[in-house]
C-alpha cells in the first residue's frame, strides 16, 4: 500500500507540475504557429549566409522570436542550412530557438524562479558566443558543405515536406491575419506543433513527479555530488548534459524534470545544464543525422557537448559569486506552489484553454470545407 501511495502522490506532482506549465506551454506554441506560418524562410536563409558575427547575431534574434519546440527549431535548422545559411549562423538559430525564447523562459520562471531564467538568458548567449568561437576553430568545412549538397539533392522526408507545405502563403503577415484562411492556416500550425511536443511534455511531466516521489532523497545528490572544486564543478555539468541527452524530452519537457533534480538536491550547475541539454537529446540526435549525416553530427554532438557543459560551468561560479543561486522547494513548500487556486496561473489556464478551442473550431471548419469541396 505504501508503494501505491508513493506512486500516487508522484501522478499528482506530476500533474500539479502540468498544470502550473500549461499556459506558458500552450502561449509558447501559439507563438510558434504564428512564427512558422508569417515567416519566409528563404529570404530569412538569404540573410543568414555569413560566417561573420553579424549574420550569426541576426540568426540569434530570428531564434529569439522563433519556436521553442526543439524538434521544430531543428527542422528550420536544417531548412535554413539547406538553403544556404552558413553553420555558424544555422547553429545559433538552434540554440537562439530553444534558449532565448519568451515561452521557454515564463515556463522556467513558474517552475524553477527566476535565477533559473537569468542563468538561462544569460547562458543562451554564452552558449552562442561559445559555439561560434569553437566553429570559427575546428569546423570540417568539407564535411559540413557535403551535407548541404546532399540535403540540396535528396528529399528529407514526409515530415519535413509537411513543415514546409501551407506554412507560408503569399502577403504580409498583416494581410494574412486579417483573414480568416490566415487564421485557420495559424490554427492548423498550432495543432501540428503540438503533436510534435505532447509526448516529450507529458514524459516530462511524469518523470518529474516519479522522480520527487519514488526516487530516494540521497540518490541524486550522490550521482550529483556538491563540491567547490573545477573539476567537481564540471563533472556536475557533464552529468547534467548527460542526463539531459539520455531523457529522451524536448526543450519543454526538460523544464519539469529540471525542477524534479533541483527539489532533489543536484547542484545548480548540474541542473543548467540539463537545461540546456536539449539540443542533443537521443531523438534529436537522430534528427541531426537525417539532414547532416553521421559525421556531421558526431561534430554537432562535441561542439554542443562541450558548449553546453562549459556554459553550466560558468554560470554556476557566476551566481554563485552573486549569491543569486536560489532556495530549494521542498515538502509543504512544494505542495503550496503546485497547489489549485484562484490565482494568475488559473486565469491564464482559462484563457489559455479557450484560445485553444477557438483555434480548434477554425482547424475544423477548414477540414470541413476541404471536405465538401472534394465531393
Amino acid at each position: 500500500m505504501g508503494f501505491l501511495q508513493d506512486l500516487i502522490d508522484s501522478l499528482l506532482i506530476g500533474l500539479g507540475f502540468f498544470y502550473k506549465a500549461l499556459w506558458p506551454i500552450l502561449l509558447g506554441v501559439f507563438i510558434t504557429a504564428l512564427i512558422d506560418t508569417l515567416v519566409n524562410k528563404d529570404k530569412m536563409a538569404d540573410i543568414l549566409g555569413g560566417r561573420d558575427l553579424l549574420s550569426t547575431g541576426k540568426a540569434s534574434v530570428a531564434g529569439a522570436i522563433s519556436s521553442a519546440c526543439t524538434f521544430g527549431a531543428v527542422t528550420i535548422t536544417g531548412t535554413l542550412f539547406k538553403k544556404g545559411a552558413s553553420s555558424e549562423s544555422s547553429f545559433a538559430f538552434s540554440f537562439a530557438s530553444t534558449n532565448l525564447v519568451f515561452e521557454l523562459g515564463i515556463l522556467i520562471y513558474i517552475l524553477l524562479g527566476p535565477a533559473f531564467l537569468a542563468a538561462e538568458l544569460l547562458g543562451g548567449v554564452v552558449l552562442i558566443a561559445i559555439m561560434y568561437l569553437l566553429l570559427r576553430l575546428t569546423l570540417p568545412e568539407k564535411t559540413f558543405e557535403q551535407a548541404r549538397a546532399r540535403l540540396q539533392e535528396q528529399d528529407l522526408g514526409s515530415g519535413l515536406e509537411a513543415f514546409k507545405q501551407g506554412v507560408h502563403s503569399p502577403g504580409t503577415w498583416k494581410e494574412q491575419l486579417s483573414t480568416r484562411a490566415g487564421w485557420q492556416r495559424v490554427a492548423r500550425q498550432y495543432f501540428q506543433t503540438i503533436g510534435r511536443i505532447y509526448k516529450s511534455v507529458v514524459w516530462g511531466f511524469l518523470l518529474a513527479g516519479l522522480i520527487i516521489g519514488l526516487v530516494p532523497e540521497g540518490f541524486w545528490p550522490a550521482l550529483f555530488p556538491a563540491s567547490d572544486s573545477f573539476a567537481g564543478v564540471t563533472a556536475n555539468a557533464s552529468l547534467g548534459v548527460l542526463a539531459g541527452v539520455f531523457s529522451f524530452i524536448g526543450s519543454i519537457g526538460n523544464v519539469p524534470f529540471a525542477a524534479a533534480l533541483w527539489a532533489s538536491g543536484v547542484s545548480f550547475g548540474g541542473v543548467v545544464a540539463l537545461i540546456y541539454a536539449d539540443l542533443i537529446t537521443i531523438p534529436v540526435l537522430d534528427l541531426w543525422r537525417r539532414f547532416l549525416g553521421w559525421k556531421a553530427t558526431a561534430y554537432v554532438f562535441v561542439i554542443f557537448f562541450v558548449t553546453m557543459v562549459v556554459a553550466a560551468v560558468l554560470m554556476e561560479y557566476l551566481f554563485d559569486t552573486l549569491g543569486w543561486i536560489p532556495e530549494r522547494l521542498r515538502g509543504a513548500t512544494l505542495e503550496d506552489f503546485l497547489a489549485v487556486k484562484f490565482d494568475f496561473t488559473l486565469v491564464m489556464t482559462v484563457l489559455s484553454l479557450l484560445g485553444t478551442a477557438l483555434l480548434l473550431w477554425l482547424r475544423q471548419t477548414q477540414s470541413a470545407r476541404y471536405a465538401s469541396g472534394s465531393q
